[in-house]
């Protein structure tokens, strides 16, 4: 159970992240699909900076049966509010927060992706963490440099 005097390194993990970048092609993507098996919860920080004229952007949570993506399905309620240009929507940081009981374990779905759907051009990054380790303090390996 995590207090007050573990440090965040220990019950966090970095699993998947996207540095920021400008994306200029109108689609859809999907993020690296992650194991959460070993956590009880993931948090997702998505970083939007400047819109292009008349975008639109939509993200949501999936989860699907393993790491390639199978069975993948959108997470009830694991949604942002779609972000547009027009409305001043630029510079925002959001995050999605996610319990383990709010995935599908009955199916077997146990890993997670981000999707999102862009008509325009956007300066976006996004980390997935996972959170609240299963059993013993996460692999500090996927930190470069952990300072205490």
């Amino acid at each position: 159970m995590a207090d007050f005097t573990e440090r965040l390194s220990e019950v966090m993990c970095p699993l998947d992240h996207h540095h920021p970048i400008l994306v200029s092609r109108a689609g859809a993507y999907v993020s690296n699909y992650v194991d959460l098996s070993n956590y009880h919860r993931a948090w997702v920080l998505i970083n939007v900076g400047v819109l292009g004229q008349a975008t639109t952007l939509d993200a949501t949570l999936q989860q699907a049966t393993d790491t390639t993506g199978a069975n993948a399905k959108a997470i009830a309620g694991k949604t942002i509010t779609q972000l547009t240009q027009a409305g001043g929507d630029g510079d925002q940081i959001l995050c999605i927060e996610l319990r383990g009981e709010e995935m599908d374990g009955a199916g077997a779905f146990d890993c997670i992706g981000l999707a999102f759907t862009l008509q325009g051009t956007a300066y976006l990054s996004y980390w997935i963490f996972g959170c609240v380790p299963r059993f013993d303090e996460v692999p500090v390996t996927a930190w470069e440099e952990i300072v205490d």
